[in-house]
This record gives structure tokens, C-alpha cells and sequence, in this order.
């Protein structure tokens, strides 16, 4: 069985729902910790103090993920689950949905208002810029300069992105991969340079890859 893809928001997006004059404003975040969704939710309540609900759903990284949800008021797995079902079924880990509800006068009963959260949060999420999230390797290096150009066109042959580069007395180079393409590079630098570079450090971590290019990625809930 495949291991499932997680993925993460690089950039979050707001939506908007109506439904017998009630109307439901969602927002996407890019979250790392339990007290930045705090945050965030202490904002849209003072935003929008004269909204009758302000409902969310979260996941944070972790082994095992850390997923809270929340109905503020409205009937029992009407909004909090079916925002955190969506963020299940994509996979999406450092991600919190919101849901502002500006009550119309109507009572949409409890289908109603699953259809109504859910499609509020999709708009959201649609909008919203996201990407796949995998294990990568960074390595940083001190070469001769003889050595430089040819380090540089193997890290690029084995799809790597140079993170920082400094010409000292001897060149430093930090450089990032994925897993599997940091096992290649490292085993084609041993027969280029004669087993004479070998990297001053090694970070195991998790990246990105937005524009051709990887980027670290922290999702510590540290």
C-alpha cells in the first residue's frame, strides 16, 4: 500500500457562501502551533464581533496529527467535522478553515447547514495555494575551488537547490534535496572528489517544491 501524500498550504485564501440570507465567510490559514489558531480566532471574533458563529476545523503535524474542530454554537458535527473531513480528505497538515456565519433568519436544520459549512470551506480551500509535503535532506559542504563547478553541476544533475553559497577561503555550500536524490548525490560526490568532500553537516527535514525549486519547510508544533 502506498503511503499517503500530506500536504500543506503556502498560501491561504478567503471564500464566501450564501444560503436563505445567511451568509458564511471562510478563511484558509497556514498554522504551525495551537496558539497562533488561538491568535487567529481571537481576531475574526473581535473582527467580526456581530457574527452569530465563528466555527473552525485544524490539523497540526504530529505522530499522530493533532485535529480539533469546533461548532461554536450550531447543532452537534454540523460545521467543526465537516471543515475537518475536508482537511482529512486532502491530506493538509498545518491547515486551519474557518467559518464566520452572519445569521439570515432562517433555520437551514442540520443538512442544510453541513451543505452550508462544507461548501463555505471548499471555497476557501480552492482558492487556496497548496503543495505536496515530503522528506528532504540538507547538506552543507566546504569544497576547494577546483572542486566547486563540478559539485554545482551535480547537485543540479541530481534535481538539488542551492540554499546559501559563500566564497571564503574555501567555498560553502548548503544545499537541499530529496531523499532519494541526496542518496544519489552523495554517492556520485564520493567518486568525484575521491572520497575527499563529505558534508560538514547533515539535516534531516521536510520541503516543498513551489517554481522548480525545493524550500525547507519547518512543520514543528514545537
Amino acid at each position: 500500500m502506498s503511503e499517503t501524500k500530506l500536504c500543506t498550504l503556502l498560501k491561504g485564501a478567503q471564500g464566501e457562501f450564501e444560503e436563505k440570507k445567511s451568509r458564511f465567510l471562510s478563511q484558509s490559514f497556514c498554522v504551525r502551533r495551537e496558539e497562533e489558531v488561538a491568535e487567529i480566532l481571537a481576531g475574526l471574533r473581535k473582527q467580526h464581533y456581530d457574527a452569530r458563529h465563528v466555527c473552525y476545523a485544524y490539523i497540526l503535524h504530529g505522530n499522530p496529527p493533532v485535529e480539533k474542530s469546533s461548532d461554536d454554537g450550531e447543532p452537534a458535527k454540523t460545521a467543526g467535522l465537516p471543515m475537518l473531513d475536508l482537511l482529512r480528505a486532502a491530506s493538509l497538515r498545518n491547515t486551519l478553515i474557518t467559518v464566520v456565519r452572519y445569521f439570515g433568519g432562517t433555520k437551514l436544520g442540520t443538512g442544510g447547514l453541513v451543505r452550508a459549512y462544507t461548501a463555505a470551506a471548499k471555497e476557501a480551500l480552492h482558492a487556496s495555494i497548496a503543495a505536496e509535503v515530503f522528506p528532504a535532506v540538507q547538506l552543507s559542504l566546504n569544497l576547494d575551488y577546483g572542486l566547486y563547478g563540478k559539485v554545482a553541476r551535480l547537485a543540479e544533475d541530481c534535481c538539488g537547490t542551492v540554499l546559501s553559497l559563500q566564497f571564503l577561503a574555501e567555498v560553502s555550500l548548503t544545499l537541499l534535496f530529496r531523499q532519494a536524490d541526496s542518496a544519489r548525490f552523495l554517492t556520485a560526490l564520493i567518486e568525484l572528489s575521491g572520497g575527499s568532500v563529505a558534508p560538514e553537516k547533515t539535516e534531516m527535514l521536510f520541503a516543498v517544491e513551489t517554481e522548480g525549486k525545493l524550500c525547507a519547510l519547518s512543520l514543528s508544533t514545537g
